[in-house]
């Protein structure tokens, strides 16, 4: 009777033998050979298992409450299958992994979250996958400091850098996403925090779709299709961002689509072939932005309604405004925006033309089916075809039009420039730029 209580006495403590070793009462420690899913499996709520450089070649799927830590050289492999991680549970970290080689199919990715919350992803270097992170029906999830990038193949055929869908409340910060699809997609989510993210040779740097309330700042997005692509959605704030270089023939710096409610403010939007287009927005607010070197700087497609813009820099742009649709007033009432194409002057002193600003040239448009006309850009047969355009307003196009237009360009100064540098900083290099934007067209006006 006594043999069946001893033999089972044995096995408990063959398997605590040959199971990976509790380093202390909090620590798991998975050396190459061994499996880092046997040690979560074994793990209590509250553990950190730490991963000793190596390869291993497993889909792991995290369903409890652990720290996963990686040493300098650890790498979870997927083998080409499904998810390389899949967290379950809530409160886990993922921190300083080489994660790689998920499955391509419809939503594989490197690291899958699914209704858990407050998950920390920190310092992964995220490769050769399909998604690179998706998050669905969660919040309150922490994303900092990794690396991502997908396969070699046209973006059509890659998935998304970091994928949010439904949920939100989650922390998007110091990311560097590269060579996927769309950069960071949001997909019915809402108030998320966006910032410090660089996001380059993808096709949207961020796509809106159908969310709400969510904030990007201090983010660079350059040398993509497009920059920023907001659809569908309302409340959100695009602030200080870099937004360069898109000058793929479609390409836009940021591009609003039947979207509500949407800040534009103190954002650097230069050298994209259109740099802000919008079309049917409503109640956008466009402050303070530098848009210039754009083939175009600022495009109206369809119907769009209470939209501001005040105290903007529109510089060096070939053609300045493209329009079509309805009439539209370009200021506040108060202040409008800097034009370095408007003519007129301001014989008051207050800083603010005398004459409207007009939008949307007979040459603007006679470029849009000419473009070798670009040629005569600034030249004096064109600004004496523009002076007239002035005096004969019926032979312009949709009315369209900036009442209080700026003689000077707008000082730009970011929220915090007061707190961490000069103020005298910032204006140096408005002013530095301005001198070179000048320069660039008299030298134009020369060659014409």
């Amino acid at each position: 009777m006594l043999k069946q209580p001893l033999m089972m006495t044995f096995y408990i403590v063959l398997l605590m033998v040959l199971a990976p070793v509790h380093t202390s009462a909090e620590e798991l420690k998975v050396g190459e050979g061994q499996s880092i899913q046997a040690a979560i499996n074994m793990a209590e709520k509250g553990d950190t298992i730490i991963i000793s450089p190596g390869v291993y070649k497993e889909n792991i799927e995290i369903n409890k409450e652990v720290k996963l830590i990686g040493e300098d050289g650890s790498v979870i492999d997927g083998s080409g299958k499904g998810n390389v991680i899949t967290v379950t549970a809530s409160n886990v970290t993922i921190e300083s992994l080489t994660i790689q080689h998920s499955g391509d199919g419809q939503e594989n990715s490197g690291i899958y979250i699914k209704k858990a919350n407050a998950v920390v992803l920190k310092s992964n270097q995220i490769n050769n996958v399909h998604f690179g992170i998706f998050i669905a029906n969660s919040s309150k999830n922490q994303i900092l400091q990794n690396t991502i990038t997908s396969y070699e193949a046209h973006f059509s055929k890659r998935g998304n850098g970091i994928h949010l869908f439904k949920g939100g409340e989650h922390l998007v910060e110091g990311n560097e996403i590269a060579d996927v699809q769309d950069g960071i997609y949001f997909d019915f989510t809402k108030s998320n925090y966006i910032t410090d993210n660089h996001i380059f040779q993808s096709r949207y740097g961020m796509h809106f779709m159908y969310s709400d309330e969510i904030e990007a700042r201090k983010n660079r997005l350059d040398h993509n299709v497009t920059g920023f692509m907001v659809m569908d959605s309302a409340r959100i704030s695009l602030i200080e961002n870099k937004v360069n270089d898109h000058f793929h023939f479609r390409g836009y710096g940021i591009l609003t689509y039947e979207a509500k409610n949407v800040l534009v403010e103190r954002n650097e939007i230069l050298r994209n072939s259109t740099g802000l287009s919008l079309e049917y927005a409503v109640d956008t607010k466009i402050n303070g932005n530098l848009i210039a070197a754009n083939q175009i700087g600022l495009e109206f497609m369809g119907k769009n309604e209470k939209n501001t813009f005040t105290e903007n820099n529109f510089i060096g742009n070939v053609v300045q405004t493209k329009i079509s649709g309805n009439a539209m007033r370009l200021d506040d009432g108060e202040k409008g925006n800097y034009w370095d194409d408007y003519g007129s002057f301001d014989l008051s002193g207050d800083g603010i033309g005398e004459e409207a600003y007009k939008a949307g040239s007979l040459y603007d448009r006679l470029l849009r089916k000419q473009p070798y006309w670009q040629f005569f850009f600034e030249s004096p047969s064109i600004k004496l075809w523009t002076k007239a355009e002035s005096l004969f307003p019926s032979f312009g196009s949709a009315n369209v039009y900036d009442a209080r237009p700026l003689v000077e360009p707008a000082v730009i100064l970011q929220e915090d420039s007061q707190q961490r540098k000069s103020p005298f900083i910032p204006l140096a290099a408005g002013a530095f730029f301005i001198v070179i934007s000048l320069f660039v067209i008299v030298k134009g006006r020369k060659m014409s």
